[in-house]
């Protein structure tokens, strides 16, 4: 593995692969987030799309590649979208989860345990300029290098093709609801799970894609939902899109 992981938090995750699928354990917010996550992705894919294609296959024929897959909960609505997906991540053990349950579901989706180095060592030629669309989602916060990051997803990703990331904002509001509320107070995640030294506002992040060429130029916040009966049993009802960015947000762009 290349030097854009984070082992501590590769063995964090490894060690919860049997919880991805559990829509009420550690993983709830990812499930809870992924219709949101769906709606900014949607919105954002009719860039690159043509026009003859739909709901509910919109993205049909269109090589996606989800980076972070983790056990599959954003590449298996991603494959249902009518997408060909290759969905990576570092953990062995969240990409057998994510295996196990793409057969139970019926989806053909490419999974690799691989960084997005990895992939471009194991065939430069194949992969370079591949993706129509890649998801970089709830990932670059776990990443040791992101200009390495960044210039992967540059070499991934074909000229006008599209790069989608959602991510924690590095703003007071995301340090302490994002990473402190999150795990210690309501505990809806583990503890341990990001380090608030790695998270990114939409204007570093900006920054940094534009010197690989990707030009990030729509936004939306993700707002969680609560409801009096959610907030008696510590967890969020789901997340909506919103202008407000200070928290968990998404940024999107075309890779020129």
């Amino acid at each position: 593995m290349t030097n854009t992981i984070d082992k501590k938090e590769i063995e964090q995750f490894s060690y919860l692969s049997n919880t991805w699928w559990d829509k009420s354990g550690p993983f709830s917010p990812l499930h809870k987030m992924s219709d949101a996550r769906i709606k900014f992705i949607r919105r954002n894919a009719i860039r690159i799309i043509d026009n003859k294609y739909t709901d509910p296959h919109m993205l049909k024929g269109l090589n996606c590649l989800d980076v972070g897959c983790g056990g599959g909960i954003l590449s298996e609505k991603l494959s249902r979208l009518g997408a060909i997906v290759t969905g990576i991540d570092a953990s062995d053990k969240a990409i057998q989860v994510a295996k196990a349950h793409s057969l139970k579901s019926r989806l053909k989706i490419d999974y690799k345990c691989m960084t997005t180095s990895d992939l471009l060592e194991s065939n430069y030629q194949y992969y370079v300029n591949k993706f129509d669309l890649i998801i970089a989602s709830e990932i670059i916060e776990h990443v040791k290098n992101r200009d390495i990051f960044l210039s992967d997803l540059s070499k991934l990703c074909r000229n006008g093709g599209l790069v989608v990331f959602t991510t924690i904002n590095d703003s007071f509001l995301g340090i302490m609801l994002g990473k402190f509320f999150a795990e210690n107070v309501i505990k809806i995640i583990p503890k341990r799970t990001h380090d608030h030294n790695k998270f990114i506002s939409p204007e570093k992040l900006t920054f940094e894609a534009e010197k690989h060429n990707i030009i990030l130029d729509n936004f939306t916040g993700f707002q969680p939902v609560f409801s009096f009966q959610s907030i008696f049993k510590k967890e969020f009802e789901n997340f909506k899109l919103s202008s407000f960015l200070e928290i968990n947000y998404g940024a999107a762009g075309i890779k020129v």
